[in-house]
């Protein structure tokens, strides 16, 4: 009787075992490169630099080579409107209207901080700018945990389930003099 009773609890342990879920692995790198071109992303962004600090809400259309962010403190103001397009970037707040050339330009003029726009619409994704050296480390799911590219450091915490893919949904991105943290609440892929 007592063999019999652990016979059972063994195939229940086994059984429990095989219902186990495994984390869902990040698709194969051709897939990463077919990921969508466009996505809004809405979250929750800190940034330190020189000792000072934003926190607050972020949403991000990003659509091939236009982008508009938003920025807003933790009560829902909006504190920065950017906008890209093929010529020109342009920055609102509540202070004025300003142009420029390049996102890290204009928010480095206007914010005292360079958001690197460029790298930040494929490090978002958790892959790597298309040009440039880069290094990876993944885990053991095959999903990366850093990429350094571009004298950036860009570490991924966290990911969900978005549609088809796995994106990350916590990311960490330093340099030398800055420091970006971004929460992901929702992704919206077309």
């Amino acid at each position: 009787m007592l063999n019999l009773k652990f016979a059972l609890a063994l195939l229940g342990l086994l059984l429990l075992g095989g219902c186990a879920t495994q984390p869902p692995r990040l698709p194969a790198m051709a897939d990463i490169q077919n990921f969508p071109a466009t996505f809004l992303l809405n979250g929750r962004i800190g940034v330190q630099h020189d000792g000072q600090g934003f926190s607050g809400n972020l949403s991000w259309r990003h659509n091939g080579g236009e982008d508009e962010i938003q920025l807003r403190s933790p009560l829902g103001q909006t504190v920065a409107r950017i906008q890209r397009n093929a010529k020109s970037v342009t920055l609102d707040t509540p202070e004025g209207h300003y142009t420029a050339q390049s996102p890290a330009e204009l928010t480095e003029q206007v914010l005292g901080w360079r958001l690197p726009l460029e790298g930040m619409q494929h490090w978002v994704l958790g892959r790597p700018t298309p040009d440039g050296a880069v290094e990876i480390e993944r885990d053991d799911s095959m999903r990366v945990t850093r990429l350094r590219q571009q004298e950036w450091s860009i570490e991924y915490r966290d990911y969900r389930m978005e549609g088809n893919f796995v994106l990350p949904s916590r990311i960490v991105m330093r340099n030398d003099t800055l420091e970006i943290k971004l929460v992901v609440d929702n992704w919206e892929l077309p």
